[in-house]
């Protein structure tokens, strides 16, 4: 798969939007790279331009995701996103790209319960099931946006999630993933066990970040107790001091 070429599109693009040679600067979510989401098409949640002091975690994952699509996947291409139900992102892109979702749709995470969508094809089952409705090597970019950090944190249930991601993926293909996680103080803070197992057996292009470092970095976005207490708090039940600071984990690699 090939980056788009500017001269061949109208689709607007920004230097400083992820690409293979910086996505390493994106490997955790920060406040600077909401200089790189205003003045676009898409609006997430209907929204404006996002503000980093209102915002929920996941118009942050979502603008991001934008990017990247917009920079380095072709409009025609096969994507794929791994969750997300009642997609944002690919309602947006259908009508430039081929659009699939793989969701059981059984709510999990606060999510999605079974739908059926005008805007893409809908396979009804998790990403590591290996369902042959996902075809071997046929995505050109599978992506996924606050939807992994629910995986079970069982080991074999890890393998096959990466495997069978890797295999609906055309060589030389991307996959980039935003993952929830939490900061919390005194060495509590929290990711799902398949982050790091992806860091551990993926070529990854952006970078394993300590936590510790993305706690202390003044540049790290996280969502702000407004965003939180309106948004995420009825679901949760838990005060802000005590569930901790969500910030977004973004992973990506080419697939070999």
């Amino acid at each position: 798969m090939n980056s788009v070429d500017p001269s061949s599109t109208l689709i607007p693009m920004h230097s400083q939007w992820p690409s293979p040679e910086n996505i390493a600067g994106f490997s955790y979510s920060r406040l600077s790279h909401f200089t790189l989401f205003n003045d676009l098409p898409f609006k997430s949640y209907n929204v404006g331009d996002p503000n980093p002091t209102i915002c929920d975690l996941k118009v942050y994952q979502d603008y991001l995701t934008y990017c990247f699509i917009r920079r380095n996947v072709r409009p025609g291409a096969r994507i794929l996103e791994v969750g997300g139900g009642d997609s944002r992102i690919l309602k947006f892109f259908s009508s430039e790209y081929e659009c699939w979702n793989a969701d059981k749709c059984e709510g999990l995470g606060n999510g999605p319960t079974k739908f059926t969508s005008p805007h893409y094809r809908i396979v009804y089952d998790y990403v590591g099931s290996f369902n042959k409705e996902l075809p071997d090597d046929y995505f050109d970019f599978v992506f996924s946006i606050s939807a992994l950090e629910h995986t079970p944190e069982d080991q074999a249930i890890r393998v096959n999630v990466l495997k069978d991601m890797n295999r609906v993926l055309k060589p030389g293909g991307f996959s980039f993933h935003c993952f929830d996680a939490i900061l919390r103080p005194a060495g509590a803070s929290w990711v799902n066990g398949l982050i790091p197992y992806i860091y551990a057996n993926a070529p990854l292009l952006t970078k394993f970040v300590p936590l510790s470092e993305i706690d202390t970095d003044a540049d790290t976005y996280v969502m702000s107790q407004h965003a939180y207490d309106a948004n995420w708090k009825p679901i949760t039940k838990d005060d802000y001091s005590i569930f901790g600071r969500p910030f977004s984990l973004n992973l990506s690699w080419r697939n070999s």
